[in-house]
């Protein structure tokens, strides 16, 4: 019998819709969601039409309005008779919820891509909010799994792997347009601080890598500017490219343009623009601070990984990668392939209800 499900995040994009769509088809049953907030300061993401979704509040998801969203979810749960629900932690608003739900009987998922410990005075109080807040918890990989168990000591039963994927088939469409020369590196971040786009672009001016690739930074934020300037007062123009920011019906296109893709980040609970660059066929190159880490790259058969403040191992992965011959690059990219199929919006809902029973 299925169970009237009700999935809330801060606003649900193309992530999220395509998660929700392979759970409605695999239940067979309307799925209803929720999005915390109208507008948040990330994403550009365009907001749902339809009766099944809910936007608990027009005022930004980092505004908060407590009680108002509290009063609408109410209302949701006892309209739609809802007896599972699934959310983030980390808001006021769904410790609320949670709590709330756990009190009237229904079921509740925790989502989390954290695997980062805060010390463990942090730790041993947020396991105690966890524990009190929900049944199961739905982790993004390996990391956040051993973070779990052994932080947090959540028993294993009790936590789902594999919660971080992508619309894989979106992103499989593109057509091939690889160009022998130049090649292409390619990044997709926001461009701010803990992306450390200055330090790769260091790396990649002072690699060998540089004499036959171009580096393209897609994305936007608050260093845009600065990073620009750097890029004009030596005289990289033609070899680094900030492409600004592009949207997820352009990304399959440009994955498929790409040699190969990097994500240099100091902070990185998972990284899903991993994902899409490997549903492209792409080899990897990782900084370890990258949660994915463990999950999707095999060392020297889809990529390499590196320190992102070491700016000279940086460097030398880097002319690792230009070694590479044009068969290797497509071996490490088929690779990248075959790991990715383990994440995808089917097998997140198959886990969903593997374990619930949906």
């Amino acid at each position: 019998m299925n169970k009237n499900i009700l999935l809330i995040w801060d606003r649900i994009g193309d992530y999220h819709l395509s998660r929700v769509k392979a759970l409605e088809k695999q239940t067979g049953a309307t799925v209803y969601t929720a999005d915390l907030a109208g507008t948040d300061a990330l994403y550009k993401w365009d907001s749902i039409a339809n009766s099944s979704h809910t936007v608990l509040s027009t005022k930004p998801a980092e505004q908060p309005y407590i009680l108002h969203r509290f009063k609408i979810f109410r209302k949701i749960l006892k309209e739609h008779n809802i007896d599972f629900v699934a959310m983030p932690y980390g808001r006021t608003e769904y410790h609320l919820f949670l709590a709330y739900a756990k009190l009237t009987g229904i079921s509740t998922l925790i989502f989390s891509e954290s695997w980062y410990s805060r010390g463990k005075a942090k730790d041993f109080l947020k396991s105690i909010l966890l524990k009190t807040l929900g049944d199961t918890f739905f982790v993004s990989g390996k990391r956040a799994y051993q973070h779990f168990t052994k932080n947090y000591h959540i028993k294993p039963a009790n936590i789902i792997s594999g919660y971080s994927v992508v619309d894989n088939a979106h992103f499989e469409k593109a057509l091939d347009t690889k160009k022998n020369s130049p090649k292409e590196l390619l990044c997709v971040a926001r461009y701010s601080d803990e992306k450390n786009l200055l330090t790769l672009i260091q790396a990649f001016e002072k690699s060998v890598l540089s004499e036959n690739y171009i580096l393209r930074l897609v994305g936007d934020g608050p260093l845009r500017t600065s990073l620009q300037t750097y890029i004009d007062q030596h005289a990289l123009d033609k070899k680094v490219i900030l492409t600004g920011w592009l949207t997820y019906h352009e990304l399959p296109q440009l994955y498929a343009q790409a040699t190969a893709f990097i994500l240099p980040s100091t902070f990185e609970p998972w990284g899903l623009v991993v994902n899409e660059a490997m549903v492209a066929g792409l080899p990897i190159l990782l900084s370890n601070t990258c949660g994915c880490i463990p999950d999707l790259l095999v060392e020297n058969q889809n990529g390499f990984s590196f320190d992102p403040y070491n700016e000279s191992e940086l460097t030398e992965k880097l002319n690792q990668l230009n070694t590479l011959t044009d068969t290797k690059l497509h071996q490490f990219g088929i690779r990248s392939k075959e790991i990715i199929q383990e994440f995808s919006p089917e097998i997140w809902a198959r886990k969903m209800l593997d374990n619930y029973e949906l």
